[in-house]
């Protein structure tokens, strides 16, 4: 009886570890725990939004939220630092005398003037401070001002009683002294002779006079027309430097200012006499302008001031 319960136990669990894997194999599979959707990025509005395609379903953003500031309490100001209690340094010093003007009278005793003074002091007040108005300037007389010419009209062209430029020359050589128009001559009167030379210039074919360098020429002695005032200006720096420097013009561009009265006691009328060669072409002309602005021919101004030059 013990022999065949055995056998039958020992049976029992063959068979029960033999059919325990596949009744685990039969149960029914256990569901996955459902994950929550992400968040969505944006706070939409509170609406039931447009259905798209997919069966999506759109809604508007919400616009993001903002604290309102809140005021802050002003803060009351703040009562200045009182200042430092005073010692005893501070407090005015009995002992010390007061000024009840007993001593006024012995100072003024001293400065007042009986008329005994210091010929010396004295002497040096007149020699000290009496110079300070002739060294300072002060009374000093200001030197007159030079004497203008008198055949030469200031308003175009200022020059001194010998009929030269108030500025010093910048350059010299042989047949003239040159000086710069700035200063000299007007701005207006030089844009005027520019403005003609160049319109001669054009008629004759030939280049024009550049805008800078201007300048003003004082015939010398021994040459054609001794102590005659030029304007003149120049196509190229390089006729520039062989007129200034070597005398030699191959293209001129010159006015010579023809006064009407050489003595400066009827007139001051000044005529412009122009001058403009061309080597290059062979080409030399004479304008002669009156102080109008009127052309009287193309000859220089001494001929046709004086048509009888030929009998003089």
């Amino acid at each position: 009886m013990r022999f065949s319960f055995s056998i039958i136990l020992a049976i029992s669990c063959v068979l029960t570890g033999f059919f325990s894997p596949s009744a685990l194999a039969s149960d029914p599979p256990k569901k996955a725990a459902k994950e929550e959707p992400p968040k969505p990025k944006f706070d939409y509005v509170e609406e039931e939004g447009e259905l798209g395609r997919g069966g999506y379903i759109y809604k508007r953003v919400a616009k993001p939220k903002f604290e309102e500031p809140q005021e802050v309490p002003k803060e009351e100001p703040k009562e200045p630092p009182k200042p430092p209690a005073k010692d005893d340094h501070g407090k005015p010093d009995p002992k010390a005398k007061k000024d009840d003007g007993h001593d006024a009278p012995k100072k003024d005793e001293k400065k007042k003037d009986d008329g005994h003074g210091d010929p010396k002091k004295d002497a040096k007040k007149d020699a000290h401070g009496g110079g300070h108005g002739d060294a300072h300037g002060k009374d000093k007389k200001k030197p007159a001002p030079p004497a203008l010419s008198a055949v030469y009209d200031a308003s175009i062209i200022k020059l001194d009683g010998n009929n030269r430029p108030l500025t010093p020359v910048v350059f010299s050589n042989a047949y003239a002294d040159y000086f710069v128009c700035y200063k000299t001559v007007t701005t207006k009167y030089r844009d005027t002779v520019l403005a003609e030379m160049n319109t001669f210039a054009d008629r004759m074919g030939l280049p024009r006079a550049q805008d800078m360098p201007c300048m003003v020429k004082v015939a010398k002695a021994k040459t054609k027309f001794p102590g005659a005032v030029y304007i003149e200006f120049y196509v190229d720096d390089k006729a520039e430097k062989e007129c200034i420097k070597k005398g030699e013009c191959g293209a001129t561009r010159l006015m010579m200012l023809h006064p009407k009265d050489k003595t400066g006691i009827k007139s001051k009328e000044v005529f412009r006499s122009y001058v403009l060669t061309d080597e290059k072409k062979f080409r030399r002309a004479n304008f002669c302008v009156s102080p109008e602005g009127q052309l009287l021919g193309e000859k220089s101004c001494y001929v046709a001031l004086n048509p009888d030059w030929l009998f003089n």
